[in-house]
């Protein structure tokens, strides 16, 4: 009996071992960065470091905070491949924070910044998770008078980055906001 069950024990772990990224990122486990980084059809690594160096051309830039932990993976764009996307913090007196954003397959860089996007110098945009559905962000407006916290979905339509807004009734709303509150408690970037 156990000469039956050793094969397809074998089977059974090998189909696994294949099947287990694919699994994941179909079914949103999308945090999980090493599987997405081996289905890239660039190099990470590289991307990570001009993603990097165009954040640090922002004036009075802290560019992207340590390395490559606050870059997010997601398909942004649309086009099959999953783009670079991160958040910075930067400039004086005033200082605030934009999301950008590196299409590494056609080497371009777009930001959500909040005097274009708003119309309006004080707004901060901040990565909050990668879910199944896109990138989750907060809006925040902090200038001439802070206003309430917003979430929602990081979008690209016309070439630009924006923001599709959670309808406050949602699950997807009351997830952002618990990660929301949850990073502020512990101390979260700038928050």
């Amino acid at each position: 009996m156990t000469k039956k069950l050793i094969p397809k024990f074998i089977l059974f772990y090998f189909s696994m071992l294949i099947l287990l990224p694919v699994f994941c990122i179909e079914s949103g486990f999308t945090d999980y960065l090493p599987l997405k980084k081996l289905m890239l059809p660039y190099d990470y690594n590289e991307a990570v470091e001009k993603l990097n160096e165009h954040c640090g051309t922002f004036p009075f830039s802290l560019g992207n905070f340590y390395g490559d932990e606050h870059i997010y993976l997601s398909d942004v764009t649309g086009d099959g491949v999953e783009d670079l996307c991160t958040f910075i913090y930067f400039g004086s007196g005033m200082p605030r924070m934009d999301i950008v954003m590196l299409d590494a397959v056609n080497d371009k860089f777009y930001t959500l910044d909040g005097m274009e996007f708003r119309g309006a110098y004080g707004y901060d945009y901040r990565i909050l998770s990668v879910e199944g559905y896109g990138i989750v962000i907060s809006e925040k407006k902090f200038y001439p008078k802070e206003g309430i916290v917003k979430f929602g979905l990081l979008i690209f339509e016309d070439g630009e980055l924006g923001m599709a807004e959670f309808d406050r009734d949602s699950s997807e709303y009351e997830n952002a906001k618990a990660i929301y509150e949850k990073m502020k408690e512990n101390g979260g970037l700038f928050l």
